[in-house]
Order: structure tokens, then sequence, then C-alpha cells
């Protein structure tokens, strides 16, 4: 006699599925909840689907093998969810992203909640971001990361694991490759504008990066982009929008969770600092420039973090208004003391250098004048990342490196970048497929939440945009394989958006910009 649990799943094992080149990700059917009594039917109807039109869409180019089929007991879960052991959607391997629903992973995978989200850093086992409502005991969640990390080390490559919680223990139901990793290029917006000198750019730099690394031990850093203008004689300041690391939400969730010690902070260090930099001014003590750039260095972080504190919603009100707070108070003396440090070192310089003060470095400065010609090019334009470099380097630099830089205006619509690239085309909205005939190739995709069936327009999609998901859903996984732009979890775009508007989607932030 064979024992049957009350209730069952039925799942296939293809030959050719769950690869690291292809995850057929809902393209065979799934039947949970099943009873002894229709066993055998969802079996049939398992093994049916190996023959589904929207495989042979998916499988055009390989062989496609055969079926076995899994039956597991079922788990009344209280939680289930989806882990990548690296983000699919970054350029760091530094994180697991970990997503959460209640009850059946059913209800992630299919897109139709959308999920609480934890960044999970791989070497702390650090949560180092949580993004959703649901709440779970962080304890959990990271021995699912242990769990996760052992995983990986069996396979010797990142996976893509499905899970279920109950009564606080971890069932993984599946474990696979995960089949794509965007390799997308990097992505800037602009946060800052205003006019700068070289040297007060390298000090910002050392301040967002040493400065916010010396408070967060060492977990954080952000490498601003620096482009002078000079047509509007201004430097424009950037922030990098994929790589977790230089994501500001990071060091505002870190703030948030400890605003006492960052109050402390701000009590026994910054305070102390400010004093010194006002007496120095005022010449009530002796100049010590390299006293004065530590001293900036050291206070340059929070002031820039107060000023993109607005764009971000998602920073507790008390966390904002002290950011804000303090780059009001504080602002003025950090640039009174920019100015000052300009004035001192220009004194140094030679005669003919006096007027290019505000194009050459601190290093320059100190060791070795660049010849005049060098620092005329510089007066019509360059860009500081790591190196500088002018108008001349510039369309090869951002060749070189596959550096996009992009401005966000009109944003009608946000969610989560699945996979990540900067597109403009036509909206065409779809429910079901009775709406596949107007579908154009080159359209972009909008709806509720892609199926199986819809394989047939999302092959010839430009990008695919979704009211429902997270970076786990069918959606995105499909999206990923195919390399197609995809942001998914944007609550209302079915609603907002109207068939024929013009958009464009914002591979780095997840921001859907209606053009007309």
């Amino acid at each position: 006699m064979i024992y049957i649990s009350k209730f069952v799943s039925v799942r296939s094992s293809a030959l050719n599925e769950d690869g690291k080149n292809k995850a057929f990700a809902g393209q065979y059917d799934s039947y949970l909840n099943v009873t002894e009594k229709n066993l055998l039917e969802k079996i049939k109807l398992c093994w049916i689907s190996f023959y589904n039109e929207s495989v042979s869409e998916y499988c055009e180019d390989i062989s496609v093998l055969g079926m076995n089929i899994i039956i597991q007991e079922m788990i009344d879960s209280d939680y289930s969810g989806v882990v990548f052991s690296i983000d699919p959607t970054s350029n760091t391997n530094n994180y697991s992203i970990i997503e959460l629903v209640k009850g059946l992973g059913e209800n992630l995978v299919s897109g139709k909640v959308t999920p609480t989200k934890f960044l999970i850093r791989r070497t702390t086992n650090n949560i180092d971001l949580k993004i959703g409502n649901i709440d779970i005991d962080n304890k959990i969640i990271k021995n699912l990361e242990k769990l996760v990390l052992k995983i990986e080390k069996i396979y010797q490559c990142p996976m893509d694991i499905e899970y279920s919680i109950k009564n606080n223990i971890i069932y993984i139901l599946q474990a696979r490759p995960i089949t794509t990793k965007n390799l997308s290029i990097k992505q800037f917006s602009l946060a800052i504008t205003r006019p700068q000198s070289i040297i007060e750019i390298e000090i910002y730099f050392k301040g967002e990066y040493k400065g916010i690394k010396s408070i967060t031990r060492n977990l954080y850093y952000f490498k601003p982009l620096f482009i002078y203008n000079r047509e509007h004689n201004n430097v424009e300041i950037y922030y990098n929008d994929i790589d977790l690391e230089e994501d500001p939400r990071l060091m505002y969730y870190y703030m948030d969770k400890d605003l006492n010690k960052l109050k402390t902070y701000y009590d026994k260090v910054i305070k102390e600092d400010i004093n010194y930099i006002q007496d120095m001014i005022l010449k009530k003590i002796d100049i010590d420039l390299n006293k004065l750039i530590e001293k900036i260095i050291r206070i340059y972080p929070f002031i820039s973090l107060g000023q993109i504190a607005g764009h971000f919603e998602d920073i507790s009100s008390k966390l904002k208004k002290f950011l804000i707070n303090f780059r009001n108070s504080y602002d003025s003396i950090i640039h009174d003391a920019s100015d000052f440090l300009i004035d001192e070192i220009s004194k140094m310089l030679p005669k003919q250098y006096k007027e290019y003060i505000n194009f050459i470095t601190l290093d320059e400065c100190i060791n070795k004048l660049p010849d005049l010609n060098t620092l005329e090019l510089r007066k019509n334009g360059y860009i500081y990342f790591y190196s500088l470099y002018t108008t001349e380097d510039y369309n090869k630099w951002l060749k070189d490196n596959n550096i996009s830089i992009k401005i966000d205006t009109h944003v009608s619509l946000t969610g989560s970048v699945a996979y990540s690239k900067n597109i403009t085309g036509k909206v065409c909205i779809i429910y079901n497929e009775k709406d596949f005939d107007k579908f154009e190739k080159g359209d972009i995709l909008v709806t509720p939440m892609t199926v199986p069936k819809f394989m047939k327009v999302i092959k010839i999609a430009k990008g695919i945009i979704t009211d429902e998901g997270g970076v786990t859903c069918h959606a995105s996984i499909i999206a990923r394989e195919l390399k197609i732009p995809c942001v998914v979890g944007c609550k209302n775009a079915t609603k907002t958006l109207k068939n024929g508007d013009i958009v464009k989607m914002d591979g780095a932030s997840g921001n859907i910009i209606r053009l007309r």
C-alpha cells in the first residue's frame, strides 16, 4: 500500500528544465493541493503540458527532451518565497535577495502579490535592507541565507531557490541555477547640481567614499560621478542606481535603525569639527590645510545625504528631518570652508596658474602642475569618476566603461527592475489571449502579470511592464533570459497608461516616464 499525504503537489521535472541557460519558468503545468482522488488526473495533465504551445515558442532554439513527474507532500506554509543567492538585477555579487509572501509561493511566482524583499550581505549575513510590510523574525531570514550559501557551495554556481516556512521550520522545495545574471551597463541619475572646483570634488568624493565607510563599519560607500558643464558653469553630481553599495537607501536604512548613534556621532565629532573649521576661517587658530580637508571630508557625507533625502519616500520622517536640518545648518559653513581652502591654495600657485584654480587637483598642486594646454581643455568640460577626463576623452570614457547617464523627468510610475536597460516605445495593454492580435512587434507589453501563454507576445515585445510581482516572478525570469527590459510591481500601470502611449522605461530606477 502506497502512503499518500492528504495534499500533494504534482510538478514537472523535464530533462531540459532548470538548467544554467534555460529555466523553463512556468512553461509546464504544476498542480497544488492535489488529493488522492484526483492524483492520476493531475499527473496526466502535467505530462500533457509537455506539449504546450508556449513550450515550443520558448524552446525553438533547443531540442526538448522527456519529462518526469515529481509528487511532493504539500506544506501548509505560513510563508513562502524565492531566493537568488546573488542579486540578478545588479552588478554586485555581495548580496543575496530574498522575496517573501504569506501562504503558498504560487502567489509570488505568478505575480499575484508584490513580495517583501530582503537584501542579505553574503559575507556578514546582515540584513542590509528590507522593503515591504511582512513581519518575520530576522533569525529565520538569516538561517535561510545560511542554507542558501550551503546549496550554492554544493552546486558551485549562483542558485535560484524556492522555499517554504511552517512553524519557523524552513523547507527547501527546489534549487536550480540562476539562468541569467544582468550584466547591464551602469546607470547614474542626477542628484545635485552646483558650482564646484575639482579640489572640492576630490573632497566631496573622499567624504562620500571614506567618510561614510568610517561610520558604517566599512559596509557602505558612495562613488559619485561628477560632470562639469561649461555652458552652465556648474558640476552635475550623479549616483549609481544599480550597485547596491552605492544606493543611498542603504545608508538611510542603516541610519534609520539607530538614529541615536548618528546623533551621538554628531554631538561628539561633527560639532567639534564645525567649531574647528570656523576658528580656522576666522584665523583664531593657525591655518592647517591638511586638518581642514580632514574635517570637511568628515562632514560632507551628511550634507550630501541631506541634499538628496527628499528623493526617497521611504525614509522615516525623523531621519529626514534630522538630515535636512543638518544640511540647512552647516551647508553654508562647508562652502565657506571650501572657498577658504581654495583661496589659500591659490596663493601658493604661480601667477599664470591662478585663473585655472578650479581645474587643478590637490595632487597636482602638491606634486606637479599640469601644462596650461591641459587646463585649457578642462575648462571646456570634464568628467571626474575615479580619475579626471577632459571633454576630448568623454565619449570614449563612456563607451569603454559602459556608463549611461540619464536624468529623470515626468515620472508617472515606478516598480522593481527585473532586467535593466533604457528604452522608449509604444504601450500595448494585454489582459489575456484575446488581446494578442492588437500587439505589434516592438510594442511595450503592459499587463497585470504575464503567464506562460504570453510567450507569443513576450518574444516580440520591446519591454515589459507589470502591475504586480517581484524580481523572482514569471515575467522577471523570462525577461532576463530573453534580455527584454522589464519593470515589475508598478501597481497601477494598466490603469495609468493607455494603449498608444509613448513611454520611456528607466532601467536603473524602475521609473516609467510617459513622454506623450
